[in-house]
């Protein structure tokens, strides 16, 4: 890893480049509009962004019509649903349209398709001071899946998340695991932006790169965290995907010190608290 994202923050730019086991794409639909989905091999979650949306599956279903409470991701706890792999389904938008993100990763269990409303996300605060945040675990590690993890954190402004800087690109057990990542970044004023700390390694020099409102970006290796701008809320969705979905992970050794005693790896929100995530 040279210290930038894989999948840059340039304007338009939707997708982490080929090859990464996760991937994250973003949708949006017109009234009335809808869309076929398929991932052959491959299963997904889906969460939905903003708006309102009828979801059918094929063969016997299921049939969820009317599905989204909220306008923008600002507006409280997401609606998602699981896509198993093999599965076709399709995405109708509401009277409002409908703006959503699908994170993949490889699968080949069978499974049925399952939904997660609001009051199923679980929300909790983590970290302290300048980098206390809120972070939503939509599926964790709880919730049937092969290899995704995937949830979101919210922070005020001028606030860290994901931090102290971690990682998790080893398989190491179990002090740490392999998975690979991707980030979807909106900031409220859109004007706004953030940045993204990222170093491949303890040696390596700390590198930054701004993420504006709607970027995607990926991390395949290295320690990485988020920080947003004076004066503007901050917002990322996370996916992860690797060879196992227990997520342990490395937290820079000259940053350990800011963890509790015996709490060294703790802090990163692209961790569920049911795998030993951050309190």
């Amino acid at each position: 890893m040279d210290g930038t994202p894989l999948a840059g923050p340039a304007s338009g730019h939707r997708e982490p480049p080929v090859g990464l086991p996760v991937g994250l794409r973003i949708g949006e639909l017109a009234p009335g509009d809808f869309a076929q989905q398929h991932q052959d091999g491959a299963e997904a979650v889906v969460v939905l962004l903003g708006g309102r949306c009828d979801v059918d599956f094929d063969g016997p279903g299921p049939h969820w019509p009317g599905l989204g409470a909220r306008a923008d991701v600002f507006d409280g706890r997401a609606t998602a649903f699981y896509a198993p792999a093999g599965r076709r389904w399709r995405i109708t938008a509401g009277p409002a349209g409908v703006r959503y993100a699908v994170a993949t990763a490889p699968a080949g269990t069978p499974r049925e398709p399952y939904l997660v409303t609001p009051d199923g996300v679980r929300a909790e605060r983590r970290g302290t001071g300048v980098w206390a945040r809120e972070v939503h675990d939509i599926v964790g590690p709880d919730r049937p899946a092969d290899g995704l993890l995937v949830g979101e954190t919210f922070s005020a402004e001028g606030v860290w998340s994901s931090y102290p800087p971690h990682k998790h690109d080893r398989h190491d057990p179990p002090f740490e695991s392999h998975q690979q990542e991707a980030f979807h970044v909106r900031v409220s004023p859109p004007s706004g932006f953030g940045l993204l700390v990222h170093y491949p390694s303890v040696a390596a020099d700390r590198r930054a790169t701004v993420v504006q409102d709607g970027d995607v970006v990926a991390v395949r290796e290295g320690f990485h965290s988020f920080v947003a701008a004076a004066g503007h809320r901050f917002y990322y969705l996370w996916a992860l995907a690797g060879t196992e979905r227990h997520l342990c992970f490395r937290t820079d050794p000259r940053h350990a010190w800011l963890l509790p005693a015996g709490e060294d790896g703790r802090a990163p929100d692209d961790a569920p608290a049911a795998d030993g995530g951050p309190a």
